[in-house]
């Protein structure tokens, strides 16, 4: 399980708040993992798990790389080339799922890709804005 602290704060409530989102959805999905009696409400969670990641996506890095670029974030580039990654790895994931459904190895694959990705990128390159933030405070 990730847990939220001050090490993950990038100066914005906003961005941290949808960090903190995305950090609970992948926390669910590893207790899911090892649940060998899902419920519906599990099914239906996973399910829409993926749509969870795309619209995330969507709104969360364009938010993030305005702010960045508003408030010249030396890592403004490397949080787009990111974010690239990112939505192909869900776009690649999104097709994985419709060709062989969802199956516990493609699962765990996202958690440990997505806790990856909080892990890295958020704590290496979104915290970049804190000090940026700051500065026009």
């Amino acid at each position: 399980m990730i847990v939220w602290n001050e090490q993950f704060k990038t100066g914005s409530d906003a961005l941290d708040k949808q960090h903190q989102m995305l950090i609970s959805n992948i926390n669910h999905l590893e207790a899911l993992l090892t649940d060998t009696n899902p419920t519906r409400d599990s099914c239906e969670f996973l399910i829409h798990l993926v749509d969870f990641l795309e619209s995330y996506a969507k709104r969360h890095f364009q938010d993030e790389e305005e702010c960045m670029r508003l408030h010249r974030c030396p890592a403004h580039a490397k949080n787009k080339a990111d974010h690239v990654v990112f939505i192909a790895f869900i776009a690649r994931f999104k097709a994985d799922v419709r060709h062989k459904g969802l199956r516990p190895e493609s699962l765990a694959n996202l958690h440990q890709s997505m806790s990856q990705w909080i892990q890295e990128h958020i704590l290496q390159v979104d915290t970049q804005l804190l000090p940026c933030l700051n500065a026009a405070n």
